[in-house]
């Protein structure tokens, strides 16, 4: 395979560049030589000035990245967007005129019939290029697009807006002689005869990151363009922070299966979507996946895993120095933080090689750990909720789950307080808060509201119980 391929997603929370530049490391020895650099609003564009993360990394900052994977022949394939996944842009006031039904519009992606929304992309292209000077490869994007969404400049057509702007986008990036790299899915979902109306040469990489429609792979296998994979590493699961692996090790599994098959597949990527739109809550990071990047990339390398627990356990003892029962850990992120923590706390404490990636993993778990928690406590309450409205709940279940709200709150300060020294040695503090923000601020809201019905359940019962006297000391009067 020439191209084994792992997805930068910057809409994640994103490290800061001596960490990333220490993850490339770990990824080239995992055996991936390319790198899909998705920007977002973490690249300091001139055409969009002023619109840009506060995390966003340097113009020298990216210019690093690229001499560091350039010296450990790593290519970087840089992800500029053409069509959707446009909020981190659209959602100002300042670009609603580019929207896709106009002012009023969709923030997720621009009007095609616009030439604007065209010349921007050219423009923000360019940018990434300077900085890029030796790259050979450059994706587009151009998935999920929204073809449905009311826009009287493109009318009911918004399939052939949709082709002719993808054709355009290619040739320009051919023009610069490098090849051009589109998703496919709108082409599955419209009809893969489409292809034959974009230049020729373009790579399309098909996603599939649940099950495998094997008769759709069997008809583009079939057709006479260059063809890429794409499997997914994570999964979000209940807006946890960690995420479960086993899923995923499946669908690493299922391209382990495809790829053999079909030798006109000459490249894969492994996604790790940051979040799914920049206006969601953060998924993952490039560190939380260092074991699902392994996993893949000896996928990649060598063909399927014949036994992924022993292979788990095998490369956790190698890249940390350390006999533990790894995959015990990983099939417990997301589900049982507390289990996956006991090996982490050992790990911590133990570990030769990478304690930083040990470090980071622990900490995200514990706000894990702690979510969890929290929402046992809520789940429990919403059960007796009928009760603490009725006055029918007793001073040891109210009291208990008073605790839990108490409890609740004082963990939430200290570990916000716990993990900021460490989050922030490697990722940027903004993004720390944006994170906590995101996972805590309404579970603390839902946390004091619980705390208001128990404490209005302890004056119900205590009614009752005064009621109930009343009533039994007037019968005995009678």
């Amino acid at each position: 395979m020439n191209i084994k391929a792992l997805h930068f997603d910057m809409k994640a929370v994103i490290p800061k560049l001596d960490h990333a530049l220490e993850m490339i490391d770990i990824f080239a020895a995992q055996g991936f030589n390319t790198i899909i650099l998705e920007f977002e609003d973490k690249f300091p564009f001139e055409a969009t000035r002023g619109f840009h993360h506060p995390a966003a990394w340097s113009k020298d900052d990216f210019r690093s990245l690229a001499q560091h994977c350039k010296e450990r022949n790593i290519e970087i394939v840089p992800l500029m967007q053409s069509i959707g996944h446009l909020d981190y842009l659209l959602k100002y006031p300042a670009f609603q005129h580019l929207r896709d039904g106009g002012a009023m519009g969709t923030t997720y992606q621009w009007c095609l019939a616009l030439e604007a929304s065209y010349e921007l992309w050219q423009k923000m292209t360019d940018e990434i290029l300077e900085i890029f000077p030796d790259t050979k490869i450059f994706h587009i994007g151009a998935d999920e697009c929204r073809m449905r969404e009311p826009c009287q400049r493109c009318g009911e057509n918004k399939l052939d807006f949709y082709i002719k702007r993808v054709a355009r986008c290619v040739e320009y990036i051919q023009s610069k002689n490098m090849k051009a790299v589109i998703w496919d899915d709108v082409f599955r979902k419209y009809g893969i005869e489409q292809f034959k109306r974009l230049p020729s040469g373009v790579v399309c990489c098909v996603w599939l990151y649940r099950e495998i429609d094997w008769q759709y792979l069997e008809k583009i296998a079939g057709m006479d363009i260059e063809l890429w994979g794409a499997s997914s590493l994570q999964a979000n699961k209940n807006n946890y922070v960690m995420n479960p692996h086993e899923i995923k090790m499946d669908n690493v599994d299922d391209w382990g299966r495809i790829h053999p098959k079909y030798p006109r597949f000459t490249g894969h990527i492994a996604t790790l979507w940051g979040r799914n739109q920049c206006l969601s809550p953060y998924n993952t990071n490039l560190t939380q996946a260092v074991l699902m990047t392994a996993y893949s990339g000896k996928t990649l390398t060598d063909g399927l895993i014949a036994d992924r627990k022993e292979f788990i356990n095998s490369y956790g003892r190698d890249f940390f120095g350390v006999d533990l029962d790894y995959f015990t850990m990983i099939r417990y992120f997301n589900y049982e933080p507390a289990i996956a923590g006991k090996v982490l706390a050992e790990l911590c404490e133990k570990a030769l090689y990478h304690r930083s990636i040990a470090e980071i993993l622990q900490a995200f778990n514990k706000m894990d750990e702690l979510l969890d928690y929290m929402d046992m406590c809520f789940s429990n309450n919403q059960a007796s909720l009928a009760s603490y409205r009725n006055g029918g709940s007793p001073p040891e279940l109210t009291g208990n789950w008073a605790d839990g709200v108490r409890i609740a709150a004082e963990r939430c300060e200290k570990l916000y307080n716990d993990l900021t020294p460490v989050i922030t040695r490697y990722f940027y503090k903004n993004q720390w808060d944006e994170l906590w923000e995101q996972h805590f601020a309404a579970r603390l809201e839902q946390n004091q509201y619980w705390g208001k019905v128990i404490e209005e359940a302890k004056q119900k019962w205590q009614h009752n119980l005064q009621q109930a006297a009343g009533q039994t000391s007037e019968n005995l009067q009678k």
